[in-house]
């Protein structure tokens, strides 16, 4: 019986002990407190994909600074993971609360983490078997009433279908902020038809603001999008959410858009070969508390399928994109006053401002 007994715990612990593969990712980690970022560090992420498909991501000996005045906190460990794939990424977004062990760095004297108790994670991640992108939020609002934020990696991957031909739309694009809005920036906008039929577009190094005051956000990439044509004209409607990420502009030394973890985006666009016109709302609430409007290019094509509101006095009702009313009962020829410029639904009808 003994015998038996020892077999079978074996052939358990070979299933679910030696099933398991553990990935150790090498890059740099940078960490935010109070809009203060600190010089990236080499550091070590382990990824253990266990026997029932889930995964396990532990960030060990984590430290607040470095040097003589780094403060450790510990090791800090996610575990029953579950990923989506898509075009060979692994995909996942985990909100855990756990306790943060004491590490095993030589020096440190003090672990912050086991006096923290429970502590509220947020971690967003894109993996590959040779890199990984992940995006760490640490609630240490009881003890140091600061949320952590922790960046490792960089978000470099190629998340896109298979592409074709792409194209390069030059416009004025408008940024409006509790309904102030910029000045006109020429700007460019990529659109790539992808084999599958799909569209992604992207819009790079996109900035809040222009010259010295100028606040980066990074990369904005859409992609798997789907268009319908009428007289010659595509348009499409997308409602995503994504990761920005960092741009590549020269003399920006800080990008928001990874800081701001799942971003939602709300795309309406028309386009010909030769012109693209599209509005596009970024949800910053989680760090702004705004949502940010922007427009591309004139709304001026022939053969539109957005319509101009008619002037008259009959009372109508305004809608966003979401289906949320923002005016109720107002006349037709005053529905668009005191809104942003976007894309509205009156009468069943998109309407341009």
């Amino acid at each position: 019986m003994k015998k038996t007994l020892l077999t079978i715990a074996l052939a358990v612990f070979a299933l679910y002990g030696f099933a398991q593969s553990t990935t150790t990712y090498t890059d740099d980690l940078t960490v935010t407190i109070n809009d203060e970022s600190t010089e990236p560090q080499e550091t070590n992420i382990l990824v253990t994909e266990n026997a029932d498909g889930t995964y396990t991501l532990s960030l060990k000996n984590f430290m607040l600074g470095a040097g003589e005045d780094a403060l450790g906190v510990g090791n800090i460990e996610l575990s029953g993971i579950t990923a989506t794939e898509e075009n060979g990424i692994k995909t996942f977004h985990v909100n855990q609360t756990i306790n943060i062990a004491e590490g095993d760095a030589e020096g440190v004297e003090t672990w912050l983490g086991p006096m923290l108790g429970d502590v509220p994670i947020v971690l967003s991640a894109k993996m590959t078997a040779e890199k990984l992108y992940c995006t760490i939020d640490i609630d240490m609002m009881s003890l140091l009433e600061q949320i952590i934020y922790v960046v490792f990696g960089t978000d470099e991957f190629n998340t896109t279908p298979e592409q074709g031909n792409t194209t390069t739309y030059t416009d004025n694009l408008t940024v409006t902020i509790n309904d102030e809005s910029t000045e006109p920036q020429q700007t460019n906008i990529l659109v790539a038809e992808n084999e599958d039929g799909t569209y992604t577009l992207s819009l790079k190094n996109f900035m809040l603001g222009a010259g010295e005051d100028a606040l980066g956000v990074g990369n904005i990439e859409l992609s798997g999008i789907t268009a319908t044509e009428e007289n010659g004209i595509k348009t499409f409607h997308v409602n995503q959410t994504i990761n920005i990420a960092e741009g590549d502009a020269e003399g920006v030394e800080t990008w928001l858009g990874p800081m701001l973890g799942d971003v939602p985006i709300v795309l309406s666009a028309k386009m010909t070969e030769e012109k693209l016109y599209c509005t596009i709302d970024i949800d910053m609430m989680s760090l702004l508390e705004q949502i940010i409007n922007v427009v591309f290019g004139t709304d001026d094509f022939e053969g539109s399928n957005i319509a101009n509101i008619e002037i008259s006095d009959a009372l109508v009702n305004v809608y966003n994109l979401q289906g949320v009313a923002v005016k109720t009962n107002v006349k037709a020829a005053n529905a668009l006053d005191g809104l942003n410029r976007g894309i509205y639904i009156i009468n069943g009808k998109k309407v341009a401002k």
